[in-house]
């Protein structure tokens, strides 16, 4: 069978044939894989620097979309393992990483939208504390893949007001979900944060826009802040002066975050959850085509890129 693996972190991921998977035990399942996402992570574990990446070859991939080779039911499959990878035809995997699904899904949409739902989702279950009923939510980087999710997972898991800031004020217009919108303004600090109030903030941007939030946001209440992405490509310095004077709980989510056995009982909730949203938009890329499309910056802020062998 196929596979994509990384030989050496410099030189990016090969297609390669390698032997089939051993036939599963009683406690695995093997599954024909059928859509697997470019995510992030994905790419940060490929280039060796995620905590997660393990050693030499790494298999690329995190997660799946696959029909069960023995009964031919649908299943989605996430696993962080290191040395794991969901970039290939076959997969012998344990039975607890994989979770079904309805056959009326669409493989592709669903394995370009889980992952981004699952930031939000985790970050919200797992990484706040005692929320008021009906909190409000504010989503730097709303326009983003995950952004567009977290305006729904936070009103499944109990906004009851959510926020979107990003910069294209079209898309933020066009969005289904935010009660209301901001718009991230140039510089950002015209952006006018003074108004809101919030309980929550789920950060895919970071940098500036982040600090500028935090320093003029109204507090009227604890805010909680939970750092997810850097859309932004900049780190900056957090003053101890606004962190004295102001009443935030700064934190971040991610793999690293939440341990593993957290993260699985979550996912169980959340893929069936997914089930139920209008899924993102996925481009689809034959897996035999990776070595070219890796390095393709034009697939950069279009729809979600997933590979299927």
């Amino acid at each position: 069978m196929h596979i994509v693996q990384v030989r050496d972190w410099s030189e990016g991921p090969r297609y390669i044939t390698v032997d089939d998977p051993p036939a599963p035990s009683d406690n695995e399942i093997q599954l024909r894989v059928l859509a697997a996402g470019l995510h992030q992570v994905v790419r940060t574990r490929a280039s060796g620097k995620h905590a997660l990446s393990g050693g030499l070859p790494h298999t690329v991939g995190i997660d799946c979309v696959g029909r069960d080779v023995a009964t031919g039911k649908l299943y989605y499959c996430v696993w962080m393992k290191p040395g794991f990878g969901t970039f290939a035809e076959l997969l012998t995997v344990p039975k607890n990483v994989v979770h079904p699904l309805p056959d009326t899904i669409n493989p592709v949409k669903f394995a370009g939208s889980v992952n981004p739902a699952m930031s939000s989702w985790l970050a919200l279950t797992q990484r706040t504390s005692n929320l008021p009923e009906k909190y409000t939510v504010l989503i730097l980087g709303a326009t983003s893949a995950s952004g567009r999710m977290a305006v729904h997972v936070a009103k499944i898991l109990g906004a009851g007001k959510v926020i979107g800031v990003a910069r294209d004020e079209a898309a933020l217009a066009k969005m289904d979900g935010p009660d209301e919108f901001i718009v991230q303004k140039d510089p950002i600090t015209d952006t006018d944060f003074s108004k809101v109030t919030c309980d929550v903030v789920l950060d895919y941007v970071y940098g500036d826009l982040a600090l500028h939030l935090l320093s003029t946001v109204k507090i009227q209440r604890p805010l909680q802040y939970i750092s997810i992405g850097v859309l932004s490509r900049k780190e900056v310095a957090i003053p101890p002066g606004l962190l004295r004077s102001r009443d935030i709980t700064i934190r971040g989510s991610g793999p690293g975050a939440v341990p593993p056995q957290a993260m699985l009982q979550e996912i169980k909730k959340l893929v069936p959850a997914v089930t139920k949203l209008t899924l993102l938009e996925a481009h689809s890329v034959p897996l035999k085509d990776i070595e070219g499309l890796w390095q393709d910056k034009s697939l950069e802020g279009k729809a979600r890129v997933v590979f299927i062998p």
